[in-house]
């Protein structure tokens, strides 16, 4: 930069062409500093009168306060730069200025020691444009982009040839003029190296207002990862290379049952009793995710789902480790929402005008307005299952998880883990992490213990204990797990009689048997085998995409006299099928499986003699065990029945 923009020129061609000028009001060309002829240019199209010696305009109060407000940050970063620049010439009549963008002084300061004309340019609200004071350094310095001087003579009004001015513009961390700096002061006082002065000041506000701008950032940033660390629902706990705790959120220390306020500084192991895990991370430098445990606290046994990964450095020197957790009931239920682990059926779903249809649906609401445990028995195809749905959808658990197990389907040696979990190592094949059971994915809902009759006598006595206590033990696990469960159990078999034979636990007979629901039999509720079919046939054609009407008064007929040894649950299959394979509105008899019994067969064996219902079963029991040869496969296929059915009515019939 042309060094004679910064140093005063006071030779004798400017003095004479400053008293041209004053005398003609005019700029003769090429006689001046190409900077300060420019500006004084711009003063002559401006029509100011260099004769005048008119003062700076000035703003009102209020918008000087506006502006005060909106150069804050301007204010903040030059202040003690103007107190540090100002020290050096103190009681020497100089004053330091700030001006804003527009030239309105915002701040000055030593104007208690300038003279009163001074006093007045100065003060704040004073705004130094080239249209009301002509060239000045503040005004020429904004306008040209360029700090400089402007000295004595150069200046274009009378009133201030007494003045050398230097000033210098400051620029925001963007590039954009936020301001000038400004020291004035008598001409015989200046000094050629004042402008160095005030350059070097505005070098340091400017990097002043960069670190206060990376420091709003910084702090701006911290509030948003603060505020979302702090919105989230997980717990989020920190430790340092030492393993004291340097942060943990509100939602943690909710979890944990301590005030997060009272734990930053204090040992892992002084807050929580799995300090070992983490603090091996900080050794090993391997985090982990997805891992449980338990935390010993005055609530009890807490269960946590955790993600510890490890914080390094730019040179890899691990230096903490962060360390998130969640409730495992929380997981267990996302999981359950995720899986469909959820009741579908309501008492909606239920028709028939029968009596005992409606006893059995109003014992289930029954049921459902309470929390005890309730034992469902009856046929298979009865709706065992679609009731135990529509209890837990009629209770005050309906947002909670429904768990189905099937305890005839399951292997005895599986069992006990699939109801009650197991932890890592805890077997051959056992899952690598472990495995929450059913029970504990049904935690805050309702279990479903289906064909409970089936459980080997080993496990209803693990079975009780969970009933009596509420908490379960994993395979292989020393940490019992709180349960809040709801039980509802089912059976094909007739539990009384299991335990006079002593297949089946008395006192876990009389802990399910709270209260017991027997299902209805589709037989004996064939008055409502019309409503039935044409609720079916309705579901059916939604499910298929079908429009079928209905069925022929021939295919009802056949319904009637039929038994349906699998209840309802046949007649689904039954029409299921005729719809996939029909053509027209109605199905026909054509479309029936050949395995249907003929039209009258039931009449003819019912009207035979005067035998019981109960006496006939036992005939048929008896007879198909003998046509199979006492194969209990084939007398079970004889009789469409499965084989823990069958084995039911021999131990009850005494065959």
């Amino acid at each position: 930069m042309d060094s004679s923009l910064f140093f005063p020129t006071a030779d004798q061609n400017l003095r004479q062409a400053h008293e041209i000028l004053l005398r003609s009001g005019t700029v003769p060309s090429g006689k001046l500093r190409p900077v300060i002829a420019r500006s004084w240019e711009r003063c002559r199209k401006l029509g100011v009168d260099p004769r005048s010696g008119q003062c700076p305009d000035r703003v009102s109060g209020d918008e000087l306060k506006a502006r005060l407000e909106r150069y804050d940050f301007l204010l903040k970063a030059a202040a003690p730069f103007m107190e540090s620049l100002y020290g050096f010439v103190r009681d020497s009549g100089f004053v330091v200025l700030l001006a804003d963008p527009d030239t309105c002084i915002l701040k000055v300061i030593g104007t208690e020691n300038a003279d009163e004309r001074a006093a007045a340019y100065h003060a704040p609200g004073a705004i130094w444009k080239e249209e009301y004071a002509g060239n000045t350094a503040i005004g020429t310095a904004l306008a040209e982009g360029t700090p400089l001087q402007i000295h004595a003579l150069e200046h274009y009004c009378k009133d201030l040839l007494a003045w050398t001015c230097s000033a210098a513009p400051i620029r925001d961390p963007d590039g954009r003029v936020a301001g000038v700096l400004d020291m004035s002061g008598s001409t015989d006082l200046v000094h050629c190296h004042t402008l160095g002065m005030v350059v070097a000041a505005v070098t340091a506000i400017e990097n002043q207002m960069a670190m206060n701008r990376a420091a709003r950032e910084l702090k701006t940033a911290y509030k948003y990862q603060a505020a979302i660390v702090e919105s989230i629902s997980d717990g989020l706990l920190t430790i340092d290379k030492r393993g004291c705790i340097t942060y943990l959120n509100a939602a943690g220390a909710r979890m944990i049952g301590i005030d997060h306020r009272d734990v930053i500084g204090r040992h892992i192991q002084d807050v929580v009793d799995y300090r070992a895990t983490i603090t091996d991370v900080l050794a090993s430098g391997k985090g982990y995710a997805d891992k449980e445990f338990f935390h010993k606290s005055g609530r009890g046994v807490l269960h946590f789902i955790q993600t510890a990964v490890p914080i390094r450095e730019e040179n890899g020197e691990i230096v903490g480790v962060v360390d998130a957790f969640r409730e495992a009931k929380r997981v267990r239920q996302m999981v359950n929402q995720m899986i469909g682990s959820q009741a579908n059926f309501t008492f909606d779903d239920f028709v028939g005008r029968n009596p005992k249809i409606q006893d059995v649906l109003r014992l289930a609401r029954a049921a459902a307005a309470s929390s005890s445990t309730v034992l469902i028995q009856g046929e298979s195809g009865t709706g065992k299952e679609i009731l135990a749905q529509a209890i837990h959808n009629g209770s005050n658990r309906r947002e909670g998880p429904f768990v189905a197990v099937n305890c005839g389907a399951i292997p005895r040696e599986l069992i006990e883990s699939d109801l009650f979990g197991h932890e890592e190592g805890a077997f051959t094949g056992a899952r690598r992490g472990g495995r929450p059971g059913k029970f504990e994915l049904a935690n805050g809902g309702t279990i479903f213990l289906d064909e409970i009759g089936d459980m080997p006598p080993d496990m209803q006595v693990k079975l009780l204990r969970v009933l009596q206590d509420r908490k379960v033990l994993r395979v292989g696990g020393s940490n019992y797990i709180d349960v809040n469960v709801r039980v509802l159990a089912a059976t094909h078999r007739d539990l009384q009689f299991e335990v006079e034979e002593g297949h089946f636990r008395r006192d876990l007979y009389y802990r399910l048997n709270v209260l017991w629901i027997t299902m209805v039999p589709l037989r004996e509720w064939l008055d409502d085998l019309p409503l039935l079919v044409s609720h079916i046939i309705d579901k059916l054609n939604r499910k298929l995409g079908k429009a079928a009407l209905g069925v022929t008064s021939a295919v009802m007929e056949r319904f009637r006299v039929h038994s349906w040894p699998g209840n309802v649950r046949e007649l689904e299959n039954v029409l299921e099928r005729a719809l996939n394979v029909s053509h027209g509105d109605f199905i026909d008899v054509e479309y029936l499986p050949k395995t249907l019994w003929k039209p009258g067969e039931t009449q003819v064996a019912l009207g035979q003699g005067k035998a019981s219902l109960k006496e006939i079963e036992k005939m048929a029991v008896a007879k198909a065990m003998e046509a199979a040869g006492g194969n209990i496969t084939r007398a079970a296929r004889v009789l469409k029945i499965s084989r823990n059915t069958l084995y039911g009515k021999i131990r009850r019939f005494g065959l």
